[in-house]
């Protein structure tokens, strides 16, 4: 009866621990993993010519030319001014007068004198006077021609007159008649209207140097130009209004087209240089990581990063100054 049991045991052991043990399938062998082949583009490092031109767009402005206008030797009380905000005015227009009292009188007596003296001269030369009477009167006009040149001087010092053909921006405040005018202080000043310049404030601001010269495309046609002002020679008190502006001055304004307006859009170009003879490679080729550049060659059939120093870039090559020999192979692509 024990063996039995025992036995009954074993048998129910055996089929418990079947239900657990694993079943045994037939595995495939794995397929066998191959390196992906990868063909590297290639070109040679060459040798070549490389020109560095700036070309990009601006606008037409008017000249901001102004004439600041005084009584720069003379003090006096207001006696006329012909000037409004914003009127025109023609080159050698009376445009302000201190009061003189009699010095205009004085001048037509001392012109009167000046005649006088002038046919006393003549006459002695006519009569045959003698070398002392004629002396005598060639000093007596020169004296007397000396006197009026002085009176006008004066009178002069006392006008204001348009230096230009222009317009009235600015007039001293509280101007009026018979008030006070210190020598030298400011009363009016004149725009010159008649001027263009072009102007600049695009990315290559930094680019430009005082001096540069430029062509200016308008129509098809070019125009030469040249860099009058610059970020970096602006006056002290213009730094903010020229931080990030070019100006470019025409060097014949009066060839501009007649119809050409303040505000019109037109392309420019700046020669900056030319380098012969340089090794230079394609742009887009070279990479740049904090600040260091480099591309990847060919080298005994391997890549390899080369750090380079470039030189000119422009929006289709880059000069290479360090890093790269002709004929090394630059891997410009990979092909698959």
């Amino acid at each position: 009866m024990r063996n039995i049991v025992v036995f009954t045991l074993l048998i129910v052991i055996s089929v418990s621990s079947g239900c657990f043990l694993p079943v045994e399938e037939d595995l495939l062998p794995p397929d066998l993993l191959r390196p992906e082949e990868i063909r590297f583009i290639t070109m040679e490092v060459e040798r070549g010519t490389i020109q560095h031109i700036i070309e990009d767009g601006g606008v037409i402005a008017q000249a901001s030319i102004n004439y600041a206008l005084s009584f720069e030797n003379r003090s006096g009380y207001l006696l006329e001014i012909n000037a409004v905000l914003g009127g025109e005015v023609k080159k050698g227009d009376v445009l302000a007068r201190l009061d003189t009292g009699s010095l205009e009188t004085n001048i037509i007596r001392q012109q009167i004198e000046v005649e006088k003296r002038s046919l006393t001269l003549e006459e002695i030369s006519r009569t045959g006077g003698s070398r002392f009477a004629r002396r005598h009167a060639e000093l007596d006009l020169e004296l007397a021609m000396m006197t009026l040149a002085e009176l006008e001087d004066d009178l002069l010092k006392a006008t204001i007159i348009a230096p230009i053909d222009g317009e009235i921006v600015h007039i001293q405040r509280d101007l009026k008649i018979g008030g006070f005018i210190p020598e030298r202080s400011i009363i009016l000043t004149i725009a010159d209207t008649t001027l263009f310049h072009f102007e600049y404030n695009g990315s290559y601001v930094n680019n430009i140097r005082h001096g540069m010269e430029a062509k200016l495309i308008i129509d098809s046609k070019s125009y030469p130009a040249t860099v009058t002002m610059t970020p970096m020679n602006a006056p002290p008190e213009e730094r903010d209004r020229y931080r990030n502006l070019i100006i470019f001055s025409l060097i014949n304004p009066d060839d501009l087209p007649a119809n050409i307006k303040s505000g019109s859009r037109h392309r420019f170009s700046i020669f900056v240089e030319e380098k012969q003879n340089t090794v230079i490679i394609p742009a887009g080729i070279m990479s740049t990581f904090i600040g260091q550049s480099y591309v990847q060659i060919l080298e005994d059939g391997m890549r390899v990063e080369r750090d380079v120093i470039p030189g000119i870039v422009t929006a289709t090559h880059v000069e290479i100054l360090n890093g790269l020999n002709e004929g090394d192979l630059l891997i410009v692509g990979i092909k698959r």
